[in-house]
């Protein structure tokens, strides 16, 4: 089908092909902390959102809208060309966004790296400062004092109880370190996605009004205006099954099926599933 006999394709895709998330392990620079706990990590899945849209029972009515304003409006001022250009401009400007927000999502993910590896090594400091003395005083008694068996089993094992504490203290800030990591991260990452996708609407709300301005024309405006309002409910509809899929599966995070780098449960056909009881 030709972009211009689908007006608002673009406008449904408006509201998905926005949804970015960040995605772990883009830096170069290595991250000392560990990766967080297994309890807290977040459970990740993708979806096909174009594939949600051609299975949501409304599509077939989408698409007949569509048409029908294609061909009201092939009467008056051929717009095709303009469609066309619209299209390609708007896919080249969201290739730039996205590779600006990966940009600067890795740009934060390096500063925050170096911002914790540096409180990791002033930590250990600290703990090198609190035990060192401590046991070089019993490696000093053990290698230089005669001490009786008994005694010298009680300075090995105080030894080991130091070395354990000082261990267990590197560990439990570690666990701290990478725990803030991912929060910082998945924060920064839900405000880039929520700026781009404020970006995108701005951009094709501005595009379509200067291409539809010329037509004056109540009827095309309420067909068009219908198309939107279907679209919306098409996309809300989508993001409620999603939504209600990532729930009953437990799943805290759901990529875009494009944007995923690692193998993730596909929930698509799940999401499929439930947009069946959508009424048309």
């Amino acid at each position: 089908m030709r972009f211009n006999s689908k007006p608002k394709t673009i406008a449904t895709a408006l509201g998905l092909a926005l949804i970015l998330v960040w995605i772990g392990g883009c830096s170069s620079t290595p991250l000392t902390p560990p990766a967080p706990p297994k309890a807290v990590a977040p459970v990740y899945a993708m979806v096909d959102m174009q594939k949600l849209l051609d299975q949501h029972p409304s599509r077939a009515k989408l698409r007949e809208m569509e048409q029908a304003l294609a061909a009201a409006e092939a009467a008056g001022t051929d717009k095709t060309a303009l469609m066309d250009t619209a299209r390609q401009e708007f896919e080249s400007a969201m290739k730039i966004r996205q590779n600006e927000d990966k940009a600067a999502i890795e740009k934060k993910q390096n500063q925050l790296s170096d911002q914790l590896n540096e409180e990791r090594r002033l930590y250990i400091e600290a703990l090198a400062a609190e035990y060192n003395p401590l046991l070089f005083n019993l490696d000093l008694k053990l290698k230089t004092v005669q001490h009786s068996p008994t005694d010298a089993q009680a300075l090995q094992q105080e030894k080991m109880r130091l070395e354990a504490a000082r261990q267990q203290k590197l560990k439990t800030k570690e666990d701290e370190l990478a725990e803030r990591f991912r929060q910082e991260m998945d924060r920064y990452a839900a405000d880039v996605a929520n700026r781009s996708e404020t970006y995108a609407k701005q951009w094709m709300d501005e595009r379509m009004a200067q291409i539809q301005k010329p037509v004056v024309s109540p009827e095309l405006t309420k067909q068009r205006q219908a198309i939107v309002e279907l679209s919306n409910r098409m996309i809300a509809d989508v993001r409620a099954m999603v939504t209600k899929v990532a729930v009953q599966e437990k799943i805290e995070i759901v990529w875009l099926k494009p944007a995923v780098r690692k193998p993730v449960k596909d929930i698509t056909d799940l999401v499929v599933k439930e947009l069946a009881n959508v009424i048309k």
